[in-house]
């Protein structure tokens, strides 16, 4: 196998292995708690770039037929692509036309057509797809590539703009998805993607983010190698805080002036080592201890305590699974796609808000850590102890 940046053949490292995981967002109904599916979780580093990757992958329409996820349950998501939006209406005018890649419900593409643009969408989640099209917005089901854009010959350089945020890592063949983003992009347009980032993943230890459908995690300078290749001119780039840590990027198939803050993040990259895989073999150490400790720490703590999570996103499951968590009582989540639903591999129950509200738990482990502040903004009524795992275990 090819690395998905350099294309180097064959020339990858073990960094973590994981050992059989449930799917992240496998969550089980009632009916389907004797459900025992889990695959290899083994994460590589290129030896000749750092790429972090999953070199196996799981058949897409497995990961994303039926998604649990939905973007504008997520409060600081919804500011975010609200905020997202604006910042696309600076950069072209309204009219343009705009394609966005893995739209989930349309939380980008709702504000996008508000502000006066052309938008379509195109998502992998049949579910999802429907709750997009409620809104009466053109949102295709399937999955874009180079198939795609060959049964769709009038997507070819028709677009202003696309955007894909954080969906692209979970693409296996991210060099047909770069050649279809070049391709149906008009000369002058612009690709704006967002994903998971390298550096932040390094420095957070944010192993809790290494699940099956993220199968790459980009620097700027391993991004920068792939779409070169394929036409695509990165000239600008930012650090968001959004999912812990991402990338934003912006690039174009004309060659533009690369912004100071991208010469930045390049020199940082070079600096924190991030292209070589010996950076990334410790990463996978001190990834492995902290799973232990949190799980040496928490069991004990269950005897005498009730200790629930908040949070069932693709984290817990990592972190249910990996530090054998089976003893948490309950998982708090805000989204009613998950309500009265069960944790893959755990079988922890998913419960609302609102449930949570009535049972006030001794400790609060909070899975999905880089909501915190959210999080306990919005449960203030809360007198126990929040727990946070990373990027070290604390209470509060």
């Amino acid at each position: 196998m090819k690395c998905r940046s350099c294309a180097y053949p064959d020339n990858f490292e073990l960094i973590l292995d994981l050992g059989l995981m449930p799917l992240a967002g496998d969550f089980l109904e009632k009916t389907e708690l004797s459900k025992k599916n889990k695959y290899d979780l083994e994460i590589y580093s290129c030896k000749s770039c750092g790429l972090v990757q999953i070199l196996d992958h799981i058949d897409p329409n497995i990961l994303f037929n039926q998604y649990s996820f939905s973007s504008s349950t997520v409060l600081p998501l919804v500011s975010h692509f609200e905020n997202l939006a604006i910042e696309i209406s600076r950069l072209i005018p309204p009219g343009s036309t705009i394609l966005e890649i893995g739209c989930n419900d349309g939380i980008l593409l709702s504000p996008l057509s508000k502000l006066g643009f052309k938008v379509q969408g195109i998502d992998m989640s049949k579910n999802i797809v429907e709750i997009a099209k409620d809104k009466n917005l053109e949102v295709d089901f399937g999955k874009f590539d180079l198939a795609w854009v060959d049964n769709n010959p009038s997507f070819v350089e028709k677009f202003d703009l696309i955007t894909c945020s954080n969906s692209f890592p979970h693409n296996f063949d991210q060099e047909s998805l770069s050649k279809a983003f070049s391709i149906c992009l008009k000369n002058d347009g612009v690709l704006i993607l967002e994903i998971m980032y390298a550096g932040d993943l390094l420095n957070k230890l944010q192993w809790d983010t290494l699940y099956h459908e993220h199968l790459t995690f980009h620097s700027l300078t391993t991004l920068r190698q792939l779409l070169l290749r394929n036409g695509l001119n990165i000239f600008d780039a930012e650090l968001i805080p959004m999912h812990g840590g991402s990338l934003r990027i912006w690039a174009s198939k004309e060659t533009r002036s690369i912004s100071h803050r991208m010469n930045i993040i390049l020199e940082r990259e070079v600096q924190e080592n991030l292209s070589n895989f010996r950076t990334w073999a410790e990463f996978g150490i001190k990834s492995k201890r902290t799973i232990d400790n949190v799980s040496k720490i928490l069991e004990p703590l269950a005897k005498n305590y009730e200790i629930a999570a908040y949070g069932a996103a693709g984290k817990a499951t990592m972190w249910m699974n990996a530090c054998n968590l089976d003893f948490i009582r309950y998982v708090v989540d805000a989204s009613p796609l998950r309500y009265g639903k069960y944790m893959p591999g755990t079988l922890n129950p998913i419960v609302s808000p609102e449930d949570f509200r009535s049972k006030s738990p001794d400790i609060v482990l909070v899975t999905a850590w880089n909501y915190l502040e959210n999080i306990k903004k919005n449960e203030s009524w809360y007198p126990g102890l929040w727990c946070v795992p990373l990027p070290f275990l604390s209470f509060s």
